[in-house]
């Protein structure tokens, strides 16, 4: 069985075991920042406990707690040799520095780019059109508005024919008793139609295209009075 043996570093300092264990791993310090997403600066300061050259030590410990995990080693003992380090040197923990440190925007991420203005206009295009398309199926469900002026419900005629009259959007199609009447471009419309003798039922529809309809009702009684024959002489 083989065993792995460790210089033991005596002094207790942080940097000669992060040396230590960046050389046995093969690595130079260029070499294992880049791995580890660090800067060289960064590490340089670590192993050479350059203190004033670190930032706040919980950002410090953080880093350094994932530099040696990636080792594959046990990071306590080293968190532990760390804040030993702080301590000796009475560099103390700022509780703010526990808070959301706060993101710093290069001026460059506010440059608009024609990319993004792109990206906007595509946006502002989808939304005119959802709205667009919304509005002219609510449009389409909503039946027409229908307005008989003539003839009014129960109306007696002495001819038989009646003339009947209207008004609706214009665009709609309006059918009298199945045939299609002539729709003027402001919405008007009228139409002659023959009557027989008795109650006629007129029904009038105001359709949208591929839409809804209004319906109207009217009753028209043709009575002609009877020819009475004059008298001999």
């Amino acid at each position: 069985m083989a065993f792995v043996l460790k210089r033991v570093n005596s002094s207790g300092k942080l940097g000669p075991d992060l040396i230590e264990l960046r050389e046995r791993s093969g690595l130079t310090l260029e070499q294992s920042a880049r791995l580890a997403k660090l800067t060289p600066s960064f590490l340089r300061a670590l192993e050479n406990e350059e203190w004033a050259d670190l930032p706040d030590p919980v950002y410090t410990e953080k880093l350094l707690k994932s530099y040696v995990y990636g080792f594959g080693v046990n990071e306590s003992y080293y968190l532990h040799k760390f804040r030993e380090g702080l301590r000796m040197r009475e560099i103390k923990r700022n509780p703010a520095d526990f808070l959301p440190r706060p993101v710093k925007i290069n001026r460059t991420a506010l440059v608009v780019t024609p990319r993004i203005i792109a990206a906007l206009g595509f946006l502002c295009f989808v939304f005119f059109l959802g709205g667009y398309v919304y509005i002219q199926a609510r449009s389409m469900s909503v039946p027409p508005s229908l307005i008989i002026i003539s003839p009014v419900d129960a109306l007696r005629v002495e001819d038989p024919y009646v003339n009947v009259e209207g008004q609706t959007i214009a665009g709609s199609m309006v059918f009298i008793n199945g045939v299609e009447a002539s729709v003027r471009p402001d919405g008007t419309f009228s139409h002659m139609m023959n009557v027989p003798r008795g109650t006629t039922m007129i029904r009038i529809v105001s359709r949208r295209r591929h839409g809804a309809e209004s319906v109207e009702v009217r009753r028209v009684i043709y009575d002609r009075a009877p020819v009475t024959a004059l008298p001999e002489p």
